[in-house]
């Protein structure tokens, strides 16, 4: 074999035998060092384009820091110029002169603004086209309109371009600031006039050193430059970068793509899956259906995926800043922006491989012919030394060039990245009615009791008069009652207005406790009656005592700092959490001695000590505790004659302004209420250095919970309107449940009488029904007992109201019908919790959606 090798050799020229293998060297170096070249430059492109994406990341992470720091530092320097007293918010001229040199400062700044908590307004903006920066203005100097003047090149103003009747107190970027207390960012929006610009508002609350707002500074600032930065970084021919809220919408963007897109004539932000550059919307859905929500990303990631048969290189971070702001940054990099360098670099060493092969081809023709031609010549110098020619010498060369030859070939291969008059009239004849028919009581009570003693056959002589004083008790409770209940009603909705000035809410509280104090008057009166007759009852409940007894504080805690007395409320020992007693009476004596102690003390304090005492014992297999109640004054005292008669009916002590503040009762009904519960009522005084009243209650002990406190005031309901039915023949009283009623959202129907109100039961079908009992025409009661004989409206929850006394009118109503009964005048507390049991509602708090 190596033989016929070797005899085929022998028939290959030698310049064929240099040429073809020099040639075939040349060409697998080449196209080795190709093949490795692409292979490593592949592995190359994941290392840089993620290197590439991370440092066009930190810079855009850097340029959003820097960016966003410039509006919250002209709040910053506004602020600190308002507490060094530099610049005064109260002179809106100047102010509004100052932010004006502020927006020549800042181009990317639209609007420096800030409204006291007075309403006064002031503000500097690019808002109007061709107007350059003018000045906003809303004072009582412009009638709280809001004012815009074009200025000069000094920022004077020169004359007013646009009013409008804008109400910065109603301001999202007021009410929100002022809501969280601390500076914020608005969310982000578009110029209405030029919705290219988007912009974002960050505000800052002002409060003076007693921590009282002041106002709010607020500046708005262009986003426009986010986009400008981002088309400017270099990073490679196709990549897109876009920043998007977490909701989706874009905030800036390489594209040229406007951020908004028009609808029926105006401008929406765009949505970044609605994008018309298809690398931006393929990316954005790819992230959605990746983390299956934008808000799921929490931290930076680095992924990728196939768009077109083409793998595309992602980078989410997100980015944040200390007032909330929550941006999403996406980097999306097609890898044939790496590969297209690598696929020229490919297509350049195969035409260098095919150039070399070329010139190879070429000097290896020559240098064959180079290297042959002195072997030729060796040849023959060895013929002619074999002839006998001794003297001819035979330079061998090639030997020399053909290592240049070789350096020169492996040289040659190493070439190779921030949002009322008539109530107080009214409530003055009511206290000089409740004065005039007291003292007429007293002359028939004292006329009655002189009756008695003067004769026993005077005992039929005072049974009628104890049923003359029931009945005139009767009638004073039911003519005072039905005044009082518009009154009280009327005030307590004046109270809950927001647009009551200060002084008015003043004047609407003080009608509310006049009518209160009416209503206690006649309450102590119908007591003592009670207690004469001896048909005082007691009804005991379970209830917190805790919250008992600071309910009971904070509205003497209120009175004693009118009369400027130091209230205080001590609870010692092992006081119970839940105790069983009748918590209407226990008030009543508490509220009773609490008054009597503000009424009689001028100066110094007021003590309300609940203390537990002895120890504790069981009874009927329930665990009680000896609880003693000490209210203690520094007013003027007791004198020790007075000590013995104080609980007497009528009688009172003190100068005559201060009889002339009550029934003289209060002690009298304070006593026998406590012996009826089981204790003493206690007293210890000095005259003119204050009194002690105490009592001691063995209580029992139970388990109860803290109920939970009102949301706050109540502005409807859930669900569908619902109907309610008013029947009463008094106007007045139809239109407080009317004034209640409505604003909650119900619809309210009234009738004047029984027979009015079953006509239109039977046709309109209320949901509920309010009704008066005592009526012409038709009684609340008749109607009630007709309306469950028919059918179809024979189950609608019925309330009846009524100013009569409540134990003789409850049981009454209950049997003709009605599901629940309300005294005159009615608590309104008492009213939405009946109408959110038998309407099943749930109720909306104010603040709530």
């Amino acid at each position: 074999m190596s033989k016929q090798i070797a005899k085929s050799l022998e028939k290959i020229p030698l310049r064929l035998l240099l040429l073809v293998p020099f040639v075939l060297q040349i060409f697998a170096a080449v196209g080795l060092t190709g093949y490795l070249s692409l292979q490593n430059g592949q592995k190359a492109v994941n290392d840089l384009a993620s290197q590439l994406q991370r440092e066009i990341s930190s810079r855009i992470d850097q340029h959003l820091d820097s960016y966003l720091k410039t509006p919250r530092a002209i709040n910053q320097i506004n602020v600190d110029a308002v507490r060094l007293g530099l610049l005064n918010l109260g002179d809106i001229k100047k102010t509004g002169h100052y932010f004006w040199k502020q927006m020549q400062a800042f181009e990317d700044v639209g609007y420096i603004s800030y409204v006291l908590t007075t309403g006064e307004y002031t503000g500097a903006g690019r808002w109007m086209e061709g107007k350059g920066v003018t000045i906003d203005e809303v004072s009582a100097d412009t009638k709280w309109k809001n004012y815009t003047y074009a200025t000069d090149s000094q920022g004077n103003r020169t004359e007013v371009v646009f009013t409008s009747d804008y109400k910065p107190l109603t301001e999202s970027w007021y009410t929100d600031t002022v809501r969280a207390g601390k500076p914020i960012w608005s969310q982000v929006f578009p110029w209405s006039d030029v919705p290219d610009i988007l912009s974002i508002s960050v505000s800052y609350p002002i409060y003076d050193y007693a921590k009282k707002l002041k106002g709010v500074l607020s500046v708005d600032f262009r986003l426009t430059g986010i986009g400008d930065f981002l088309r400017n970084l270099a990073v490679t021919p196709s990549a897109k970068i876009f920043i998007l809220e977490r909701n989706g919408l874009v905030l800036a963007s390489s594209s040229p793509e406007k951020p908004y897109k028009m609808v029926n004539g105006k401008a929406q932000r765009l949505n970044v899956l609605e994008s018309k550059d298809p690398l931006i919307r393929a990316t954005a859905d790819y992230l959605r259906k990746h983390f299956g929500s934008f808000n799921e990303i929490q931290n930076s990631q680095q992924l990728e995926f196939m768009l077109d048969g083409k793998r595309q290189f992602v980078r989410v971070t997100p980015w944040r800043d200390e007032l909330g702001l929550d941006w999403l940054v996406a980097i999306a990099v097609p890898e044939s922006d790496f590969m297209a360098q690598i696929n020229a670099n490919t297509r350049t060493t195969i035409l260098l491989c095919l150039g070399a092969l070329a010139i190879a081809t070429v000097l290896g023709i020559y240098t064959s012919r180079w290297i042959s031609r002195p072997l030729l010549r060796l040849s023959q110098a060895s013929q002619a030394i074999a002839s006998g020619q001794l003297d001819r010498q035979v330079k061998v060369e090639g030997v020399s060039e053909l290592r240049i030859l070789a350096r020169s070939f492996n040289q040659m291969a190493k070439q190779l990245r921030d949002s009322f008059v008539a109530l107080q009239k009214t409530n003055a004849e009511l206290e000089t009615r409740v004065e005039q028919r007291t003292a007429q009581f007293k002359k028939a009570v004292q006329a009655a009791m002189k009756a008695a003693s003067e004769s026993a056959t005077a005992k039929q002589a005072a049974e009628v008069a104890n049923r003359a004083k029931g009945e005139f008790l009767a009638n004073i409770s039911h003519e005072l009652r039905t005044p009082l209940n518009s009154v009280i009603g009327y005030a307590n909705i004046l109270m809950n207005d927001r647009a009551l000035s200060p002084q008015q809410a003043k004047r609407a509280k003080i009608i509310q406790r006049s009518g209160t104090y009416l209503l206690t008057l006649i309450s102590d009166i119908l007591d003592f009656s009670k207690a004469e007759a001896s048909k005082l009852e007691l009804e005991p409940t379970d209830f917190h005592l805790p919250s008992f007894l600071e309910e009971i504080c904070g509205i003497f805690e209120m009175r004693a700092q009118e009369k400027k007395l130091l209230f205080q409320c001590q609870m010692t020992g092992d006081i119970p959490t839940g105790v069983r007693a009748d918590e209407k009476r226990l008030r009543q004596v508490l509220i009773n001695l609490l008054g009597n102690a503000v009424k009689f003390t001028d100066k110094g304090q007021i003590l309300l000590k609940v203390s537990e005492i002895g120890t504790n014992y069981r009874s009927n297999f329930i665990p009680h505790k000896q609880i003693r109640f000490e209210v203690v004054d520094t007013g003027v005292g007791i004198s020790p004659s007075h000590l013995e008669t104080i609980f007497q009916p009528f009688e009172q002590v003190g100068d005559r302004d201060r009889k002339r503040g009550g029934t003289g009762l209060g002690l009298a009904i304070s006593k026998q209420l406590l012996e009826l519960m089981g204790s003493q009522l206690q007293v210890s005084s000095q005259l003119q250095q204050g009194s002690t009243f105490w009592f001691d209650l063995a209580l029992p002990v139970v388990e109860i919970a803290l109920e939970t406190q009102p949301k706050g005031r109540i502005k409807g309901y859930q669900g569908k309107p619902r109907r309610i039915l008013v029947v009463g023949d008094r106007q007045e009283n139809r239109s407080l449940l009317l004034s209640l009623l409505k604003p909650l959202g119900f619809e309210v129907m009234m009738a004047k009488n029984g027979e009015q109100g079953l006509t239109i039961a039977r046709q309109l079908k209320p949901n509920l029904i309010l009704t008066d009992i005592m009526m012409s025409v038709k009684t609340g009661l008749t109607m009630t007992r007709e309306i469950r004989e028919i059918p179809e409206i024979k189950d609608v929850p019925i309330i009846a109201i009524s100013a009569s006394l409540i134990e003789m009118m409850e049981e009454t109503c209950l049997r003709a019908g009605c599901n629940a009964f309300l005294s005159k005048p009615i608590d309104q507390q008492q009213l939405l919790s009946l109408l959110k049991e038998y309407l099943h509602l749930e109720w909306i708090y104010e603040g709530e959606y």
